[in-house]
């Protein structure tokens, strides 16, 4: 036990690599990267280890600094890390202006900029951007990403742990009286959003929304580039239980905004139906610069 403590440790401060899962694990020294390149600045160092994550092509997942100068070395931009660095601070310094001091995004502006004769989300919220311009996805984008991509419960557990309390104070803050969780298009054996929403352990009412194709093919919203064709998908494809209560606020949950589609058509339903009278919609992340599609996740 002493043993893996250790290893463990020393995983975590980048001395080693680790490789494969129980029962059969494998360790071996890792290259030193982010000793080639120290920094003494705090603030630097600070924002990379909240807000930068890198997965390497052997499932790695490194943050902070040695992430960072990962990615530089294996997009083969080495020799520009110093001049990188600066521009990533300028770039995330920038994206965080949107943080309110509450720290979430609200995005409900933008959103309605893609439905402005159909909104019907009062409110939309976000904890962090997908991803950043030249320096591709976030910390939490990519614990999102490939939580959800490679069905790894532990990933999403920690996606779920670093969301709660942001998440709470929201649901605090709009006096919300039931959630619902955005089904998934795509059918996995471990479903992002179903254990995401167990490890929050929300103590609120839960909508019951499905999602069900009238084909036998299951389209999924980011195969559909353009705008009318995911409102569309969501719009005949989202159907909610009717729970036969009626509440004032409802939060719904989704792991990524793109167009915003299927939290607006889904907020419409539920105001049709008179199940809610405000719907917000809150999002692990979402685009940066005017809801542009996200077409990978």
């Amino acid at each position: 036990m002493a043993i893996h403590r250790h290893l463990k440790r020393l995983v975590e401060i980048g001395q080693l690599a680790k490789a494969g899962t129980p029962p059969k694990v494998f360790y071996r020294l890792a290259a030193a990267i982010a000793e080639e390149h120290p920094t003494k600045d705090r603030r630097t160092t600070d924002l990379l280890d909240k807000y930068y994550a890198y997965v390497d092509p052997t499932g790695q997942l490194l943050t902070g600094l040695t992430g960072f100068i990962t990615w530089a070395k294996n997009v083969g931009k080495q020799d520009q890390i110093n001049s990188l660095l600066i521009r990533y601070i300028k770039d995330r310094q920038e994206a965080n202006q949107f943080i309110t001091p509450r720290s979430w995004i609200d995005a409900a502006a933008n959103v309605a900029k893609s439905f402005p004769a159909d909104m019907h989300l009062d409110g939309v919220y976000y904890l962090d951007f997908y991803s950043l311009p030249t320096f591709g996805k976030t910390r939490l984008g990519s614990l999102m990403l490939y939580a959800k991509q490679s069905e790894n419960k532990p990933l999403i557990w920690q996606t779920a742990e670093e969301s709660r309390p942001v998440l709470s104070a929201l649901l605090a803050h709009l006096q919300v009286e039931a959630v619902g969780f955005v089904p998934h298009s795509i059918l996995r054996k471990v479903q992002f959003l179903k254990e995401f929403s167990k490890k929050l352990n929300l103590n609120l009412p839960t909508l019951s929304i499905i999602k069900a194709y009238p084909g036998r093919i299951r389209v999924a919203q980011k195969t559909l580039g353009k705008l009318e064709e995911r409102i569309t998908n969501a719009r005949e494809t989202i159907f909610v239980e009717n729970p036969g209560r009626r509440y004032s606020r409802v939060l719904l949950i989704d792991d990524a905004v793109g167009s915003g589609a299927t939290l607006n058509e889904t907020a419409k339903k539920l105001k049709v139906m008179g199940i809610a009278k405000q719907v917000y919609g809150f999002a692990v992340v979402g685009s940066l610069k005017g809801f542009d599609i996200i077409r990978e996740v």
